[in-house]
């Protein structure tokens, strides 16, 4: 980990007060020609830190080059981790709306982002419980790092985490428990005996319980659309609606004032007459 800060390099954009211990800042980082963001945990609680300093420092198998950057000024410490986009897994998961195939790939790559974050467990545990987890637009799911170290425990391990992303999976497969899916039976079953001991025993059970990824009809692509989209067109539908509404009024009220609707008149009476000649005639 490096030391010693340079003010210069950082360009503050956001700034949340996320706790007594800590503060998190969006920066930019002006060093790079990208453009490049980091999220930057401000830390004043010197014990606070010194725990966290020890819990990356006793994982011998975390390559320095996924280390987070500590930086110092004037005996305050900054943990510099990369920026990822906001897009909040509770926000954007809609899984009313998805079939259990879907779901299932948002679970999978939950755990597989766990898998490969390369955090202390201590750390990882406060990422998903604080549920710092974003979901791409594809469904793949980034870990984020605007966190609270006030409830940091050095003492977590790798059970702990596959315990409570076990949980925020069950979350996720619960609205396809009607459909009696069995990979929501298993996490079920398991999460409340507290039996995973490892996130590659949590991954094993989702893949072998998740539903095979089959090329569904043309009608289950339609439904799947509508489900994804009905907010949307319930605003179309609203819309037209109030569009006619507004129509048939005016209509109404010309008609009591003029004693026929002026406009009609181009389709009723629009052969009445061609060129010289009268229809009526």
């Amino acid at each position: 980990m490096s030391d010693g800060f340079q003010p210069s390099r950082y360009r503050l954009l956001h700034r949340y007060k996320i706790s007594p211990a800590n503060e998190v800042m969006i920066c930019e980082d002006t060093r790079d020609t990208a453009g490049g963001k980091c999220t930057v945990l401000a830390v004043d609680d010197h014990k606070i830190m010194h725990r966290f300093i020890d819990i990356y420092d006793s994982r011998e198998d975390i390559p320095k080059e996924a280390e987070p950057v500590i930086l110092s000024e004037e005996g305050r410490n900054f943990v510099v981790y990369p920026y990822v986009q906001e897009r909040p897994l509770d926000d954007f998961y809609m899984g009313g709306a998805m079939t259990l195939v879907e779901c299932e790939e948002v679970c999978i790559n939950l755990i597989i982002s766990c898998m490969t974050s390369n955090l202390p467990w201590p750390v990882l545990f406060l990422v998903l419980k604080q549920r710092e987890i974003q979901l791409a637009r594809d469904r793949a799911v980034h870990i984020s790092y605007k966190l609270d170290l006030t409830q940091l425990d050095d003492t977590i391990g790798e059970s702990e985490c596959a315990v409570e992303c076990a949980k925020i999976l069950l979350e996720l497969l619960e609205p396809k428990a009607a459909s009696k899916a069995k990979s929501y039976l298993l996490l079920k079953k398991k999460t409340e005996k507290t039996s995973y001991g490892s996130f590659k025993e949590l991954y094993k059970d989702v893949e072998i319980a998740a539903e095979p990824n089959k090329k569904h009809g043309i009608l289950a692509a339609l439904k799947a659309w509508f489900n994804r989209n009905k907010g949307n067109l319930f605003r179309i539908l609203l819309w037209v609606s109030l569009i006619l509404a507004i129509f048939v009024i005016v209509t109404f009220i010309t008609n009591l004032i003029f004693g026929d609707v002026p406009w009609l008149r181009l389709f009723i009476r629009s052969f009445e007459k061609i060129g010289l000649e009268s229809l009526l005639q």
